[in-house]
């Protein structure tokens, strides 16, 4: 598996777009280098990750969106010419496996966290006159609801393949700078900010995966990729170059998934400096019996990746913060934590109609009773 990763480094993705026409945004890479011209930036993002601590294999699938500072942005289904110098790094501890992912895993996953509802009656009283049709009680429909919450070259060429429109290059490099002269001798945008953020992964000899679109490819979208390589802790690179940072108050909205053998929790940084993921909305950790999570993940995730023998749970967040961090997110499992599920509730007024008239006869009629009981007495 390589040596031991007793580090916070892992797994940090980078994009490198060059010359984009129209600038689109890409449901793919995460960390965006702008080309000649053009200045991009991160937008929404939602993550999957599937950790088997047996085999300590990690399945990566992301969908993310970048929008352009300068000429505006495009959704994922513009043409071929729109994209042709899109780009993006993906590094990682080990050699990893690459293949095409859908996308959809993200659609139901979503369902499956939505918020459980509780729905609790208000009881109300609605005097009416000639009521007496209506004694049986009725729910309005007003309903209020709230929620709770291969050559020794400096940089080496490992394998080349191509995967969901991209054409990618896994490579191993040692020195930032001969790694920036590869990656513009291939048609990428390198600049200060992208090699000093890519300089730590280097120093622990990761591997380097550069994605590019495939211009000779015959498809109208580029797809989504599952990156599966060996960790001894899942990661998730939401370490970003600096000029991707934003006001931690006005971020984008980070969606992570989280599969492993017990309700998940995330820490930022580096060995004992590691302090804990705080910033993100907790929505959903459960655990979710195999077949169910067969269903949810596979479009996306090998089956085989979810064991009968092991109890697995669902974890996710939302975080409206990010990119504004300068570490990695490491994930750690609680196999006896305490399941949780948002609460909505919702509630409905319930009327108890009360005909005044019928109640004033009564009325009338006890007290003639009782006058009468007095004259008897």
């Amino acid at each position: 598996m390589g040596r031991p990763l007793s580090s916070c480094r892992v797994v940090s993705l980078v994009i490198a777009l060059t010359i984009l026409k129209d600038s689109p945004e890409i449901a793919q890479g995460c960390c965006p280098a702008f080309g000649k011209g053009s200045r991009f930036s991160i937008a929404d993002q939602r993550i999957l990750i599937a950790w088997d601590p047996e085999t300590k294999i990690e399945h990566f699938v992301r969908e993310a969106s970048f929008k352009s500072q300068t000429r505006g942005s495009k959704s994922e289904s513009d043409s071929h010419s729109d994209k042709e110098d899109f780009g993006f790094l993906v590094p990682s501890p080990t050699q990893p496996q690459i293949e095409e992912a859908d996308a959809a895993v993200f659609s139901e996953l979503d369902q499956k966290i939505q918020p459980k509802v509780e729905v609790k009656n208000r009881w109300l009283v609605n005097p009416s006159v000639l009521a007496w049709p209506f004694l049986l009680l009725g729910a309005s429909s007003k309903i209020s609801v709230t929620s709770r919450a291969v050559d020794q070259a400096p940089v080496r060429v490992l394998e080349t393949k191509k995967v969901a429109g991209y054409e990618v290059a896994i490579l191993k490099a040692e020195d930032p700078n001969e790694l920036m002269h590869w990656l513009e001798k291939n048609d990428y945008q390198a600049r200060d900010d992208l090699k000093e953020w890519v300089v730590p992964y280097l120093q622990k000899g990761w591997i380097i995966s550069a994605f590019k679109y495939d211009s000779q490819s015959n498809r109208t979208q580029v797809g989504s990729v599952r990156i599966s390589f060996l960790t001894d802790t899942p990661v998730f690179p939401y370490r970003v170059p600096k000029d991707q940072f934003v006001d931690p108050d006005r971020g984008n909205r980070l969606q992570v998934f989280v599969v492993g053998p017990g309700k998940a929790s995330g820490t930022l940084g580096d060995g004992d400096a590691r302090e804990p993921w705080n910033r993100p909305k907790l929505r959903f950790s459960m655990p979710v019996a195999n077949e169910e999570l067969k269903s949810l993940v596979g479009p996306a995730i090998p089956t085989e990746a979810i064991k009968a023998n092991q109890p697995l749970w669902l974890t996710a967040w939302d975080d409206s913060t990010w990119p504004s961090s300068d570490k990695d997110l490491w994930f750690s499992f609680d196999a006896i934590g305490t399941p949780y599920q948002q609460v909505r509730t919702v509630t409905r007024d319930r009327w108890v109609h009360l005909p005044l008239d019928l109640m004033g006869i009564a009325f009338l009629g006890v007290l003639i009773a009782r006058r009468r009981r007095r004259n008897r007495d």
